[in-house]
């Protein structure tokens, strides 16, 4: 059992430290290369720096998929097969001219077809085979005198393997090889010059004509003449043409015989045969067929015809109703689909995502430099605004792609294709971006781009791009700092109204002279209407599942948040009951001091709720949980009841992380304490300390931080130390309370703990009146109430009294 204890003892636990500990080597071997110090890392560091090349190429990228997304287009697919019957018209839904491809491709073929082979003649063929033929008889011969060739028939077979070391130098001058026996045929005739002659006078005569291999193969059985190019260098580029009928094909040997017959009959008829053999053995094709040539001429005869078009005009109906569907119908359908495929395909998408990113790198731009960095975009809100943009964009033409297959057809008499236009809800990007981002000017710049982009994908309408960009920023002015779900259902009233004003405005302006101009006025205004309302609608689906899946913090999760039922509330209460009543007096004077200066009252209250939720873990050891006579720190040295303390914050967060309180909640619970110093403990090590015990520093018994970061976490600083201080008076006099506020304040203010946020000295000061407005209310005077007889309370007095 031992041995087994230390054997899982000395395991090394796949824990986050070790996770850590590998990057840590990973990053030190990238280190090491040092690709930063060389020429190309700098120059990239150096573009980062000054053009945010990454950011950039990750805009644009995506700016190329809205793009082609803007341009893409949803189409009715027609089933139909040749032979089918319509059952509705198919009208041309644009003008165009198409190829009638049977036809052209028809004439193609013969084109092609008609152009004659091309092959490559050689005029030194013969040449060159006559003088291998010349050069290697007479090396044989000089070989062959130079041997002693013995008479007996056994050393006679002996010499002649011997000679056999010549064969391979006789074929390489030859040009061709041959077999032994005609090899050795050859030897026994001494390589007669008489056998040489006659050879060189029959390949002449042979070569004479035009010789190829095979030519069957190539020449089509309806060409006639074939053209021939001559490659010789004296007449090089030459072409003239060949009549099929005078190829010789070389792999016919009933075309190939001897005509010197007189020298032939002073050899026996084996020789004859031999001879005629070896004469065939040496043909070499002066006709090569040039398959490059012949395909470019070919390809060229083929672009060279002109396709046969065919004009199809915009509405043009292409098949009837109650027709039989035929191959054209089914190619002039294909030709729509091709044409449709092309245009999104085009440099249109391209420079439409060129400008997008321009567009986008300006809006950045203008953010840095009339916010003074004020204003910055973390990467996840960058996300987010791009997943709505593309949502929103997506969403919008698969609704009037919807509209205009279902409704517009069938209901196009009764109400104008604008209604269905102004009635999509478009301001629904522009709301959800104003729940998640806070700021103005990000909220208002976001509600431009995607105006630009819906005028453009409706046909470059630009009344509904203004429509969309004053309503869409009337709905992000809706459903800023919102207080009920109620609130998002009134945006869309208010943006409605203000769509419907637009509309009325825009169409007067642009449409008044055109016929039926009042009819599509009168049915556009209440549709903008109808599209505001949808908008809140689809803002209202939408925004739990971004909150959930990006880790959002809006109004309306704090509302949520804010409810007392829920569950890390209803431990608090019961776990740590005095924590959870200094909560909720530390949430009501947040509350009233961000009202007073402008900050979110909403966030500030809900994080004052939780800010203290880890002291549940340890609630014996926090003054205000605790009962009277018994402190559980009179027990344990000073450097753990610091420690204890410090925990609470560590503790607060991972129950934050675990109930998913969102990341305003769990910074408020990092940065409520910020680095302030645990004087108590402090003072108490300081006066436990020996003289041989080394020097005690302040910053052991500070908490890890960080600073308070935003208003609403420096609000909860202050109210939480004030609130501990104004508790622990046993006479809370409003001088003393108001004297506590202030010394607090300042002393937080002296310690640098307010240095990070961006509040300002009128801000403090406001705050500073409304803490003390609120803990009067609390903590105001009362009278003591009169005893009845046997000890009992009386009756309360009346106002009057009080």
């Amino acid at each position: 059992m031992q041995r087994g204890k230390g054997s899982k003892k000395n395991e090394s636990p796949a824990t986050r430290v070790n996770y850590e500990d590998h990057s840590l080597k990973f990053l030190d071997w990238v280190d090491s290369i040092g690709l930063e110090k060389t020429f190309f890392g700098r120059i990239l560091h150096m573009m980062e720096e000054k053009f945010f090349v990454r950011r950039a190429a990750f805009i644009f990228l995506y700016c190329v998929l809205l793009s082609y997304t803007i341009f893409y287009q949803f189409d009715v697919p027609y089933n139909f097969n040749v032979g089918d019957v319509a059952h509705f018209d198919v009208p041309a839904p644009m003008g165009f001219e198409m190829t009638d491809e049977v036809t052209t491709e028809e004439k193609r073929l013969k084109a092609e077809y008609s152009v004659p082979m091309v092959f490559d003649f050689d005029t030194s063929v013969f040449e060159r085979v006559s003088l291998g033929l010349i050069h290697s008889f007479r090396t044989m011969r000089t070989y062959h005198r130079e041997t002693d060739w013995p008479k007996q028939p056994a050393a006679y077979r002996v010499k002649m393997k011997e000679f056999f070391q010549y064969k391979k130098e006789f074929e390489s001058e030859l040009g061709v090889g041959i077999s032994d026996f005609m090899f050795e045929w050859l030897v026994d005739n001494k390589f007669s010059a008489r056998i040489e002659a006659i050879l060189i006078r029959n390949l002449e005569n042979w070569y004479e004509g035009k010789l190829a291999e095979a030519p069957d193969r190539f020449i089509p059985t309806a060409q006639a003449a074939v053209v021939a190019r001559v490659v010789h260098r004296n007449n090089l580029g030459r072409e003239f043409n060949i009549p099929r009928n005078e190829i010789a094909d070389i792999q016919d040997p009933e075309l190939f015989n001897l005509d010197d017959k007189k020298d032939l009959e002073r050899f026996p008829e084996g020789d004859r045969a031999n001879i005629l053999y070896f004469a065939r053995s040496l043909l070499v094709p002066n006709l090569t067929l040039n398959k490059q040539e012949t395909a470019s001429r070919r390809q060229a005869a083929r672009e060279a015809v002109i396709p046969v078009t065919i004009t199809i005009k915009k509405g043009q109906i292409i098949v009837a109703q109650g027709s039989v569907i035929q191959p054209f119908h089914m190619a002039v359908l294909k030709q729509i689909e091709n044409i449709r495929n092309e245009k999104r395909k085009d440099l249109t998408a391209l420079a439409m995502a060129l400008m997008l990113s321009v567009v986008i790198m300006v809006f950045f731009s203008y953010l840095k430099r009339f916010t003074l960095n004020r204003v910055r975009i973390e990467f996840k809100d960058l996300m987010v605004m791009m997943l709505i943009a593309f949502g929103t964009i997506l969403f919008t033409k698969i609704y009037l792609f919807i509209t205009d297959a279902a409704f517009v057809s069938k209901l196009g008499h009764l109400l104008p294709t604008s209604f269905f236009l102004y009635a999509a809800p478009i301001a629904a990007g522009p709301m959800l971006v104003g729940l998640l981002v806070t700021s103005g000017e990000i909220v208002w710049l976001f509600t431009a781009f995607i105006s630009v982009c819906l005028g453009i994908m409706v046909d470059y309408n630009y009344a509904l791009m203004i429509v969309s960009m004053v309503g869409g920023i009337a709905a992000a002015r809706g459903v800023f700092s919102c207080k009920t779900r109620n609130d998002i259902y009134f945006a869309g009233v208010r943006t409605g109204c203000v769509n419907a004003l637009v509309i009325a405005f825009v169409l007067t302006m642009t449409k008044i002279d055109q016929e039926g101009a009042v009819r599509e006025i009168l049915f556009a205004i209440p549709a903008g209407f109808i599209g505001g309302i949808f908008s809140s609608l689809f803002a209202m689906m939408f925004i739990p599942l971004l909150e959930s899946i990006f880790n959002y913090t809006t109004d309306v999760k704090l509302l949520e948040l804010s409810n007392l039922n829920h569950p890390l509330l209803k431990d608090m209460i019961v776990k740590a009951p005095g924590t959870y009543h200094h909560s909720m007096m530390v949430g009501s004077m947040v509350e009233a001091a961000a009202e007073e200066i402008g900050a979110n009252s909403l966030l500030g209250k809900v994080m004052c709720y939780y800010h203290d939720i880890g002291k549940m873990e340890h609630a014996n050891y926090f003054i205000e949980n605790q009962k009277p006579g018994h402190n559980p720190h009179d027990h344990i040295s000073p450097f753990m009841s610091k420690t204890l303390l410090i925990a609470h914050v560590k503790d607060g967060v991972e129950m934050g992380v675990a109930y998913k309180l969102g990341k305003p909640i769990i910074d408020g619970i990092i940065q409520h304490h910020g680095t302030t110093l645990i004087s108590y403990f402090y003072n108490k090590a300081l006066d436990m300390k020996k003289e041989e015990d080394p020097e005690i520093s302040d910053q052991e018994f500070r908490y890890p931080g960080p600073k308070p970061q935003f208003r609403e976490a420096a609000l909860c600083m202050l109210a939480d130390s004030i609130e501990a201080a104004a508790r622990s008076l046993d006479e809370p006099t409003p001088a003393r309370l108001q004297n506590i506020v202030r010394n607090i304040v300042q002393r937080k203010f002296s310690d640098g703990q307010l240095d990070e946020c961006n509040l300002t000295l009128k801000d403090i000061s406001k705050v500073e009146a409304a803490f003390i407005r609120i803990l009067l209310g609390i903590y105001h005077q009362r009278i003591d109430y009169p005893r009845a007889a046997g000890g009992q309370l009386g009756e309360a007095p009346t106002s009057n009294q009080g």
